[in-house]
């Protein structure tokens, strides 16, 4: 089983916990229905969703107050024992999503 691991961060590498009081949620969808929905959590920034098959799955970061409200990632797992890095990057005066990171890493 491999895990998505999810962390929402501003321009200066800084975790985003919340915008205005209101934190992100983050969503976990195959073929258009939810598996799994997590709050982000409120001092490291992250979520995670863990012991996932093999397929494909799409993460989406969903907050009312930034642009889009909705931003989404397809994620394909076709091994098992890994850990699927994604970091959804903020312009935080701005409010602006600018970019998705991801990498894969071998589970320990």
């Amino acid at each position: 089983m491999s895990d998505i691991f999810v962390m929402i961060r501003n321009q200066d590498n800084s975790a985003l916990t919340s915008i205005d009081g209101t934190a992100f949620i983050t969503l976990l969808r195959q073929d258009g229905q939810v598996l799994a929905e997590e709050l982000v959590e409120l001092i490291y920034a992250d979520a995670g969703f863990d012991d996932l098959r093999t397929g494909q799955y799409t993460v989406v970061v969903r907050h009312e107050q930034v642009q889009p409200i909705e931003a989404t990632y397809d994620v394909i797992i076709n091994a098992e024992d890994k850990v699927i890095l994604l970091t959804f990057v903020y312009l935080e005066p701005e409010r602006i999503l600018l970019q998705i990171q991801a990498s894969v890493e071998s589970r320990l």
